[in-house]
């Protein structure tokens, strides 16, 4: 799962590893691998989720020029994920979304935040998580929802680059559960 590699044309396996990468090339390289798990509560509810980021931080994205350091936050479009919540059995069957990062190679001055920007379709209701939360590793609470969910948007943050981080690849993984809530 922490493969760079570009998602495969296999049904079974993209729907198995979801991935979002973020590359920061030349001061730092940081990539970010986003990974969905879906709830066991429930047997037929599902969650699916797609989408990538690629992002390049190099002299350009010097605050000053030569000598300053990089801007420090960089954000994903609005729309660089999506998620979907299917197989709920109507709109009273309530469920949530939690969130989860695991780090394989970070430095603690790095933070990914995520927000849910869109509602996405369905005849369900969806609520929270239109906030900046970060990821952190244990699962919390992300945002919520009853009945079916299409294409609810996901946007990512990253902050604390610095010219002070010492270049390396730096990587985490970033999962989504769906949690039944009846």
């Amino acid at each position: 799962m922490g493969s760079l590699d570009p998602p495969s044309n296999h049904p079974e396996e993209r729907k198995l590893k979801r991935t979002y990468k973020l590359l920061i090339l030349e001061l730092l390289h940081f990539s970010c691998v986003l990974v969905l798990i879906a709830g066991t509560s429930h047997a037929a509810i599902s969650i699916t989720a797609t989408g990538i980021w690629f992002e390049t931080i190099n002299s350009a994205d010097l605050q000053a020029g030569a000598g300053s350091d990089l801007t420090s936050a960089y954000e994903s479009a609005a729309d660089a994920a999506s998620i979907s919540v299917s197989g709920t059995g109507g709109t009273s069957d309530n469920w949530r979304i939690d969130v989860k990062k695991t780090d394989t190679t970070w430095h603690s001055s790095l933070h990914l935040y995520v927000k849910r920007t869109s509602d996405g379709t369905g005849s369900g209701s969806i609520s929270g998580g239109t906030s900046y939360q970060e990821a952190a590793d244990t699962d919390q609470s992300f945002f919520s929802g009853a009945g079916d969910r299409s294409g609810a948007d996901i946007q990512l943050r990253l902050t604390g680059v610095s010219v002070q981080i010492p270049p390396d690849a730096y990587s985490a993984t970033v999962y989504y559960t769906v949690v039944d809530t009846e």
